[in-house]
């Protein structure tokens, strides 16, 4: 099934996919707009941080849409309209959304707008959409579907060092709390006890986070088929980790801790004058795609 928005706002394909475990995850599609310049633009591919919709990124989408770009919004599993939901049975991690999530959506897009599977593709990145883009870059499936770069807004590690005072405790106490509750219920629940507004979310997923926390560690993930940690530091495409200096959620330390693993002549960590915080900058996106405009001018 395949859903045309025309709005006043936005111009998109919903094309969604069937993954592994038989969930539905939605594809946001956005046609560029126009032709600018005689080189083709990349694929755009935005993946959401932590209990965040695909939706919220529309604007920053059709951004860019406008300025050349074709761009795909992918679902992270279990969040916005995917009708995965974490119980004790159905459970997935880190591994699971690197290896399906992002492929399958990539190859997706390419087919809805026409394009062949080594089309070159950016990813652009928010906060856990950052760490799974951090192990699919370190993935066969990365050099497969072309991925030249990857940039990051607020994208950083979750690790306690990155983080000082008040900060620092909420992030060591919060991750201990997630993955105590995750395992008593065998998800973390949405509700009440969900302070930090993330939503429902897999146990696996919450604990291996938890470690990420604690030992800035993405080692040993359920079902792993490989050792992230060793080919990230083979990645050879530029990565650049940006953050909005009001952003409290992702300091330039939790961004520098992320940059740590890979080789650090491709991994460029900077800051953009605040105001727009962790997340609003999805919905005014100019300054973030300036920003890749010209990363995209340098690749």
């Amino acid at each position: 099934m395949r859903e045309t928005s025309q709005s006043n706002d936005y111009i998109f394909v919903d094309a969604p996919v069937v993954l592994p475990d038989g969930t539905m995850s939605p594809v946001y599609v956005f046609p560029p707009q126009r032709v600018v310049g005689k080189k083709p633009k990349p694929l755009v591919a935005i993946w959401p941080g932590f209990g965040m919709g695909a939706r919220y990124f529309r604007p920053t989408a059709q951004e860019l849409a406008n300025r050349g770009y074709p761009v795909v919004i992918g679902e992270l599993r279990g969040q916005g309209r995917s009708n995965a939901k974490a119980t004790r049975r159905s459970r997935w991690g880190y591994h699971d959304t690197a290896s399906e999530d992002y492929p399958i959506t990539i190859r997706a897009a390419k087919e809805a707008l026409d394009l062949p599977e080594d089309y070159p593709t950016l990813l652009l990145v928010h906060s856990m959409g950052g760490q799974v883009g951090s192990l699919f870059l370190a993935r066969p499936e990365a050099k497969e579907l072309n991925v030249v770069g990857m940039m990051g807004v607020g994208a950083g590690s979750p690790y306690v060092e990155g983080f000082v005072g008040a900060d620092r405790r909420r992030v060591a106490y919060g991750s201990l709390f997630m993955s105590a509750v995750s395992t008593v219920f065998g998800f973390w629940p949405a509700g009440r006890v969900d302070l930090p507004g993330y939503g429902r979310q897999s146990d696996v997923h919450v604990r291996e986070w938890t470690r990420f926390c604690h030992r800035n560690s993405l080692a040993n993930l359920r079902g792993q088929d490989m050792d992230y940690e060793a080919r990230m530091k083979e990645v050879t495409v530029p990565i650049l980790l940006t953050r909005f200096t009001d952003d409290e959620d992702c300091t330039l330390a939790s961004a520098a801790w992320l940059a740590e693993k890979f080789n650090p002549d491709l991994v460029h960590v900077e800051q953009i004058n605040g105001g727009l915080g962790h997340t609003r900058w999805a919905r005014t996106p100019g300054r973030v795609a300036d920003r890749l405009d010209r990363f995209v001018e340098a690749l």
